[in-house]
């Protein structure tokens, strides 16, 4: 089969031409085509290559001929290859025929021809399908102890082809051996597989080792990918409950990060370990902040023990703060049960605040709180304090009738204005007194 042209020299076909027309051919289903050309290029002297063998088996093979596939294998000139090999395992798994497919995988060991990682993924995968999960994990006891994929040459494996062996192996206690063999795929630089590492990410919280799916996260996300509600809710209740709250929050907001949004309760869960934990206190008032600008409802008795942390924690600003929001937001507070907490810590200028925020905002308090926290302020030097708390709260009472404070704590009050020489304080707190004891007179 000669191609020539008068006056210039003759030009004949050479091994890539051939070899070009054969896969043409095989890529047509036109076998029969196909192998004449082949005897063409013996006849003509031109002697085969390995691609030449492989591509028609790999085409006979795809147009289901096996016959034609054992006259190649059957040809002295061709020597099988680990490629040759794997288009006959390719083909029978296709097919179904699984045991076929492990004679011919077998039979690379009898002949000397390396197995690399696509021989081994296809089996392996084959078996899982076919439920023979304790032959596809020999296997890969086999992959990892021979270091295959450590080995260079041959195709990129897929990751996606070892998912059944990996659910297999998550679903079975044995997460650690799958991120083995995952991390070996991700070395050789795999395509990466979303469900794989979601796989891999939820067997780890199954068994424990949060830290471990955490990282993989992590992994994902530095290849952009997102891990799915599942992976991230598996990490932070997983490191809620080993009261690792640092890594929980973090996960959470990486969570919101990704464009997810997870349950109000698992806000909430997060929340309550935070406030559990010693040192947490400025994350928790972030979470409290996102959760208020993400319009998450809030937690009455959460968003009190908050307030309460953050002044213990001497983080008053924040505490002002983050209480007006609530409030503007249309949320509240248990106030009584702060400022009770607040003045058995002594913190009264706090609990004077608060109470004077709580009047503004109509939130009834009655006198028994604020006569606790004049008191408080009286009893610790602060009569001025004391004081200027009684004046707005007469200022922002809701009636002329109603008392800011109870009539023992005024004594009290009009006392320490006069052993600190505010005599003018003094003067006004007694007026007030008996124009509440008028009032009393008048109801009686």
């Amino acid at each position: 089969m000669r191609v020539g042209e008068e006056g210039r020299g003759d030009v004949f076909p050479n091994v890539i031409t051939y070899t070009t027309m054969i896969k043409a051919y095989c890529g047509k289903r036109l076998v029969s085509e196909a192998l004449a050309i082949f005897k063409i290029m013996v006849a003509d002297g031109v002697e085969p290559n390995r691609i030449t063998y492989n591509t028609m088996v790999q085409g006979f093979c795809d147009a289901g001929r096996m016959e034609l596939v054992k006259e190649v294998l059957d040809m002295d000139s061709f020597k099988p290859d680990t490629c040759t090999f794997n288009i006959l395992v390719a083909a029978h798994c296709r097919e179904g025929r699984i045991e076929d497919a492990m004679k011919v995988f077998n039979q690379m060991v009898e002949l000397r021809v390396r197995r690399d990682s696509a021989s081994y993924s296809m089996v392996i995968r084959a078996l899982c399908e076919n439920e023979e999960f304790a032959q596809a994990e020999e296997l890969v006891d086999e992959l990892l102890e021979k270091e295959v994929l450590k080995k260079r040459g041959g195709c990129t494996p897929l990751i996606a082809a070892y998912n059944p062996v990996f659910v297999y192996l998550c679903e079975h206690g044995k997460t650690k051996k799958a991120r083995m063999l995952f991390g070996l795929l991700l070395d050789r630089r795999s395509k990466v597989d979303v469900p794989a590492f979601k796989t891999l990410i939820l067997g780890h919280c199954r068994e424990g080792d949060f830290e471990q799916g955490y990282e993989l996260v992590l992994s994902m996300l530095k290849r952009d990918l997102v891990p799915d509600n599942e992976c991230y809710i598996g990490v932070i209740d997983g490191f809620s409950q080993k009261g690792r709250m640092k890594f929980a929050w973090e996960a959470l907001h990486r969570m919101l990060n990704s464009g997810l949004r997870p349950s109000t309760s698992t806000f909430h869960s997060v929340l309550l370990g935070l406030l559990n934990k010693d040192g947490c206190a400025k994350e928790a008032a972030d979470l409290i902040e996102i959760m208020l600008e993400r319009k998450i409802r809030q937690n009455v008795d959460l968003s009190t023990n908050l307030i309460d942390t953050l002044f213990r924690n001497c983080l008053n600003d924040r505490a002002y703060k983050i209480v007006t929001s609530l409030y503007d937001h249309g949320y509240y507070i248990k106030m009584e049960k702060l400022i009770a907490s607040l003045c058995k810590e002594k913190k009264f200028m706090e609990a004077a605040d608060l109470t004077l925020f709580s009047f503004k905002k109509c939130q009834n308090l009655g006198v028994a709180f604020p006569s606790m926290v004049m008191d408080g302020l009286c009893i610790t030097g602060r009569a001025s304090e004391a004081f200027w708390l009684f004046y707005e709260l007469i200022e922002n009472r809701s009636s002329s009738s109603s008392s800011a404070a109870a009539p023992r704590s005024l004594v009290a009050l009009h006392h320490a204005l006069e052993e600190s020489g505010k005599m003018k304080e003094a003067d006004f707190v007694a007026k007030q007194m008996r124009r509440a004891s008028a009032r009393i007179r008048e109801r009686t």
